[in-house]
């Protein structure tokens, strides 16, 4: 599984409905393209997964109000790895520093590793929206409700 936002939906009325953005985004790029699927169902670890990315949704779309400057979730994912160091930082010889990120795909990160991985990203994001935590909370909760 790679280190990208989950594609969430659910079956309504025989149909497969987007619950995220990212499935949006993907079922909309290929309309009127036939495809190959696999149906997996949802565990725990999947639901919080899917949860920290409707959390960057929410994040990014206030920054980039905030800012001017566009976000996305996958941006601010690859920033929050960065800044919390979810990775190794290696040195070439001339000094110059390279940080190799870890992944936080399913296999990668289990569930109290995701659950621990999620409260310290909600935490900076808070701090750079210059909002409470429980404010992010509700406001991701309300965006993942859509989504289940």
């Amino acid at each position: 599984m790679s280190d990208k936002p989950p594609l969430l939906g659910k079956v309504s009325f025989g149909r497969l409905v987007p619950t995220n953005g990212a499935a949006t985004d993907a079922l909309g790029a290929l309309e009127g393209t036939a495809v190959r699927f696999e149906i997996k169902r949802s565990g725990a670890n999947q639901r919080r997964r899917g949860f920290y990315w409707a959390m960057l949704d929410v994040a990014s779309e206030a920054l980039t109000d905030r800012s001017g400057f566009h976000f996305d979730a996958e941006t601010l994912h690859n920033e929050l790895k960065r800044r919390l160091e979810l990775g190794e930082t290696f040195t070439t010889p001339s000094g110059h520093k390279v940080f190799k990120p870890q992944s936080t795909s399913n296999v990668a990160m289990p569930e109290n590793e995701r659950a621990r991985w999620t409260d310290r990203a909600c935490v900076v994001l808070s701090h750079w929206l210059g909002v409470e935590v429980a404010a992010l909370l509700d406001e991701a909760g309300a965006k993942h409700g859509e989504a289940e």
